[in-house]
């Protein structure tokens, strides 16, 4: 009888799926305006997910935030990872509360404007993407039978991770408690920290050897470009390339280091061991090849990732979207030996504007990391828990540290939202251990 009547209540969110059995996850849209804070009657549709089986009315509400992408897709299903295979999960499972995930406007879906002309993209911001999921959990709140006593436990990963001490600064009354998994808390226009902290942990994992085998591989790379000589293009099987433009040389070497960041970021300990090995056995040139074709017969052409960078159309591919997020807002571009800051300006220049000068972006981004400095003032924030992972490049933007940031030995970047089955990891296990602690005292309150 519950299940039918928030099935109703839903209808005026424009409900779309249908309930088959039990273990469903369904997708739903909220009208959503297109500027929170100036009067403007545009208004868009933003899709989020629930599950709603162990819901009992003003259960928690546990509140994933989407991050720089889409919520569904064929390869990365990512609701349906935060919905049913987390802690979060767990949670909700173990104390009757309710799951949703948010889509960030413009991406996935959720698309905010017919195009993504420069005109269209100044709605992409982070203060209008946390009003979204404040007028989300507003909406919820509305319902007074099921959701009028819930207590709202937001939680969101690496970007959106960060999203959740901001919005308990700026939303205080929507929020009872937090956790920021693996959220970069430090932000400037060069990040060149990022790359050396990747090196640091391939040489930690991986020994010393495969850290010199990766670093001599990108100087002979790099020399042997000098020099005109294309042979290791050709055995990493790149085409479209032209090694005499610097531009299409430095983004090449941007594509290649993000190989290893990317490894790093997103693999465990074993996995990055095991890369090391492949590497060893033969040759680093053989593992960039195989990790940019993806093991397609077809060469890669390094150029092309900078088409969508320019097109203004709704497609699927969300470079644009986040490469103008981090030239206005976000900053922290990724620098290295191989890839210098001069190349991020003149990408952000090339693909917006000239108005997008040093002076600008740098401007911008210091207006991103004023917005934490005074957050430990905010007697929400000493309800939010922030995690720092040992095994992820990001902690070289060094996590806010206050009563409840936890350094997570051994971990790599978000694994502390897997399930609690499935983490062994002792620090993990204490942290999972004190958020159901705090669950467990939401109920109460």
């Amino acid at each position: 009888m519950c299940e039918r009547i928030l099935i109703l209540f839903y209808i005026s969110a424009l409900v779309i799926g249908i309930r088959s059995d039990k273990e469903t996850i369904e997708f739903r849209w909220i009208e959503q305006k297109l500027d929170h804070f100036h009067k403007n009657p545009r208004t868009f549709k933003m899709r989020y997910m629930i599950k709603e089986d162990y819901f009992k009315p003003n259960g928690t509400i546990f509140f994933f935030i989407g991050g720089e992408g889409t919520i569904l897709s064929p390869t990365t299903n990512v609701s349906n990872i935060m919905l049913s295979k987390s802690f979060m999960h767990d949670l909700a499972k173990k104390y009757g509360g309710y799951l949703v995930h948010s889509e960030h406007r413009y991406y996935g879906e959720s698309k905010a404007t017919k195009d993504l002309s420069l005109k269209s993209l100044k709605y992409l911001t982070v203060p209008q993407a946390m009003a979204d999921v404040a007028q989300l959990i507003r909406f919820f709140k509305s319902n007074t039978t099921y959701f009028g006593q819930s207590k709202v436990f937001l939680v969101g990963g690496s970007y959106s991770g960060f999203m959740v001490p901001w919005f308990a600064k700026l939303y205080p009354d929507l929020i009872d408690l937090g956790w920021g998994s693996s959220a970069p808390f430090q932000f400037k226009i060069e990040l060149k920290e990022y790359y050396s902290e990747v090196f640091k942990i391939v040489q930690q994992i991986g020994g010393k050897k495969c850290h010199d085998e990766i670093i001599y591989g990108f100087q002979t790379l790099r020399e042997a470009i000098k020099k005109d000589n294309t042979s290791k293009l050709v055995e990493m099987n790149i085409c479209g390339f032209d090694h005499v433009n610097n531009f299409h040389v430095i983004n090449l070497f941007e594509r290649l280091t993000k190989v290893i960041g990317s490894l790093v970021q997103y693999e465990n300990e074993n996995n990055i061991q095991k890369a090391c090995n492949e590497i060893s056995e033969t040759s680093f040139t053989s593992y960039l090849r195989d990790k940019l074709n993806e093991n397609s017969t077809k060469c890669y052409d390094s150029v092309s990732s900078l088409t969508p960078l320019r097109d203004v159309r709704l497609i699927t591919d969300s470079s644009r979207l986040w490469l103008y997020q981090c030239c206005t807002q976000l900053g922290n571009f990724q620098t290295s030996d191989y890839v210098p800051l001069d190349f991020w300006l003149d990408m952000c220049a090339d693909v917006f504007g000239y108005k997008f000068s040093y002076c600008y972006i740098n401007k911008k981004v210091k207006n991103t990391d004023h917005n934490f400095r005074d957050l430990d003032s905010s007697e929400k924030m000493q309800r939010v828990f922030l995690t720092q992972p040992e095994i992820d490049a990001w902690s070289a933007t060094k996590v806010r540290k206050h009563n409840r940031t936890y350094i997570l030995k051994g971990a790599t970047h978000c694994e502390d939202l897997q399930p609690s089955a499935v983490n062994v990891n002792p620090y993990i296990k204490t942290l999972l251990m004190d958020i159901d602690f705090e669950v467990q005292k939401l109920q109460n309150d």
